[in-house]
């Protein structure tokens, strides 16, 4: 409401802040990466800024456009980088990944917004966006060819790679002092960069295309699954109806709910069933123990292999994993900190030097580059796990930073990877 004041004008005018458009881009930003676009509405956003509704659409028309600037405005952080860079003639990733990552961290939760939200764009918007992200993606490849090996990993999966460590702390913060955020991220990523550079022989024999469905389950509820978690990774949850979802099928979309009341009732069913088969192979790999450092091998080999064929799933989880909540939520959360706390106690008995926090910020990275590789349609193929693996390993294996140890580490300098070989 607007109230008088001497001399004329309004209040709300007189106190309006220059930089509100400002505030609310940042305000819709923070709460579409919290919460998601479908759960934020117009009046959360304006209550977030402390204005009403009203004022909020004289800056903005909907919520649509707030999405579109709020992924524009992250990759813009990139995009000036780019530019940046190439005046100043840098092509080399010991030049350029430090800035990389802080690009990253400017950008703030990029890849969970973008991988959650982007069903929610037009299809102009979506291309305009991917060409834009290829963009800085082919720039940053570039520079890893710089000193590659003959036959390395493609640049692109490393490239990806990167992307998916530097952008980890979007979906999961590191649990490590804010002052070395920067630190471990570009650390992480010099290790992916090293063994992406060197000569690589992926020996897998998968042919499989896990884009390909060859066979629909013969239970009408797997099948039923089956189906939505693909198209929930492909084109969003919001955007996916039961009729979508029957259609697949070949039923009618009222029917689904004879197998799950709901499509929350699907991503949690969807969620525990990755924990229940990690946790099979994982029990069957502590049974057979035959040391820690064949262990933790192949721990990494068995999550690269089930990642790649439920790209899907690992979609679905790291995207709308948020909407599991209560009691189901607490026991998501529970599997994933159980689990991943399997792999810091194998890290932390091959590497006894690292403390918890330094084997659990490894361990969180490692797998970020798995689940990320995993989820960009144009680098899988049937050698993608065995890359994946190999990049994986390289962070586990890399040298965290310490308190007060400013250098970089150098992304040429070679790593042990015994759990590789």
């Amino acid at each position: 409401m607007r109230t008088s004041t001497p001399g004329g004008g309004s209040q709300e005018r007189r106190s309006r802040p220059k930089d509100r458009r400002q505030r609310i881009l940042a305000a819709a930003g923070e709460l579409f990466a919290a919460k998601g676009y479908h759960d934020v509405g117009m009046s959360d956003i304006a209550a977030a800024v402390g204005i009403v509704p009203s004022a909020l659409y004289r800056h903005y028309r909907s919520k649509h456009e707030l999405l579109v600037e709020v992924l524009d405005t992250k990759v813009s952080k990139y995009e000036a980088l780019l530019a940046t860079l190439t005046a100043e003639g840098a092509d080399d990733w010991s030049e350029i990944g430090g800035r990389v990552a802080e690009a990253a961290l400017a950008a703030g939760a990029f890849d969970l917004v973008w991988s959650r939200d982007s069903g929610h764009l037009t299809a102009d918007e979506m291309t305009r966006f991917v060409a834009r992200v290829s963009e800085v993606a082919r720039f940053v490849a570039d520079s890893i060819v710089v000193g590659a090996d003959e036959g390395c990993i493609p640049p692109r999966v490393t490239t990806w790679g990167i992307f998916s460590v530097i952008d980890w702390p979007g979906h999961r913060p590191l649990d490590v002092p804010p002052a070395m955020q920067k630190e471990y991220l570009v650390s992480a990523a010099n290790a992916v960069v090293a063994a992406g550079r060197e000569r690589f022989d992926s020996t897998t024999t998968d042919t499989g295309d896990p884009e390909t469905t060859v066979l629909q389950p013969l239970s009408r509820r797997e099948a039923v699954l089956d189906a939505a978690i693909r198209l929930f990774a492909q084109r969003g949850y919001a955007a996916v109806s039961m009729d979508d979802i029957g259609e697949v099928v070949g039923i009618a979309g009222p029917s689904v709910y004879n197998y799950y009341p709901s499509k929350r009732d699907i991503i949690v069913r969807g969620v525990s069933r990755i924990f229940e088969g990690l946790w099979l192979h994982l029990g069957g790999l502590l049974n057979q123990f035959r040391g820690p450092e064949n262990a933790l091998a192949e721990l990494v080999a068995m999550y690269s292999l089930m990642a790649y064929r439920h790209w899907d799933l690992v979609t679905v989880s790291l995207s709308f994993g948020a909407l599991i909540d209560g009691p189901a939520g607490d026991e998501v959360a529970r599997n994933y900190s159980e689990y991943v706390a399997e792999w810091r106690r194998l890290l932390m008995m091959v590497r006894p030097e690292l403390d918890p926090m330094e084997a659990q910020a490894l361990v969180d990275l490692a797998i970020a580059v798995i689940n990320g590789v995993v989820r960009v349609p144009s680098v899988r193929s049937p050698a993608l796990p065995d890359y994946a693996r190999h990049l994986a390993t390289a962070v586990l294996w890399s040298t965290p930073p310490r308190a007060g140890d400013t250098r970089s580490p150098d992304p040429a300098e070679k790593r042990p990877t015994r759990l590789d070989s």
